[in-house]
């Protein structure tokens, strides 16, 4: 069986084919490109769909149009996976489990899906999240940071910090500004993994804990994160796969 699968980010849709668990034919777009949504859409069209599978965190408008947009190109109602639904292996750790992002718990999913070790899953876009999951896979909380890019915006809107753009990507201290702040948002990430995956606070003591990495700046922290941690792209639709698949990885 095949089936499409849809990621509304907070800043990119992405778009990909799956049969079983296994994603390919991957394709995305800025969220204001609703052409290249819809040319995505029916080439899509052009080979058998079974089902459509989409996650979205944007507002509910994005969300109907990207949902129109699939079943009138492919003929199928999608079905719009929710932060309330049950997931497979994997309990969400939220007091108000409609709080919590699909895309974390969908990230969480895929990761689940490669391992039943203690889990700590990173999301780098638009902002990092971190998560935490037990052996048992419920999910223990996590963290919202600002992604690298906003986290250099955010701090350069409110301050006098010149905008030097210039970063010295070898760099281990800040000895520039615009290397003090990029190193900044790196080791905030890093340093929360580094608390509760390793020492004194570590949320699961005597277990090796698994890091799974994904999204656009997973490569700005693989190095700086303890082991064994694994990059693992397009995490939402690995997730999204896994559930139209039955929860089979």
């Amino acid at each position: 069986m095949t089936v499409l699968l849809m990621d509304l980010g907070n800043t990119r849709w992405k778009m990909a084919l799956a049969e079983g668990a296994e994603i390919a034919q991957l394709v995305s777009g800025a969220n204001d490109d609703q052409e290249g949504l819809r040319t995505a859409a029916v080439h899509a069209a052009t080979g058998q769909v079974d089902g459509v599978w989409l996650a979205s965190v944007v507002d509910a408008d994005a969300t109907r149009f990207a949902i129109s947009t699939l079943q009138e190109c492919l003929g199928v109602a999608p079905r719009q996976v929710r932060a309330t639904d049950p997931m497979p292996d994997l309990v969400s750790g939220y007091r108000k489990p409609e709080q919590l992002g699909i895309d974390r718990l969908l990230a969480m999913v895929a990761a689940r899906a490669q391992s039943a070790q203690p889990l700590c899953v990173i999301d780098a876009g638009t902002a990092v999240t971190i998560d935490f999951v037990d052996p048992g896979g419920q999910h223990r909380g996590g963290f919202i940071l600002p992604g690298r890019l906003m986290f250099r915006e955010c701090l350069l809107a409110n301050t006098s910090i010149p905008r030097d753009q210039e970063v010295d990507a070898n760099a281990v201290l800040g000895r520039d500004t615009a290397t003090a702040v990029a190193l900044a948002a790196r080791y905030a990430v890093a340093g929360i993994v580094e608390r509760f995956v390793a020492g004194p606070h570590a949320l699961f003591p005597g277990l090796e804990v698994r890091c799974f990495v994904g999204g656009g700046d997973a490569d700005h922290l693989m190095d700086l994160l303890p082991g064994p941690c694994t990059k693992l792209d397009d995490l939402v639709l690995r997730g999204l796969a896994v559930i139209a698949a039955g929860g089979e990885s």
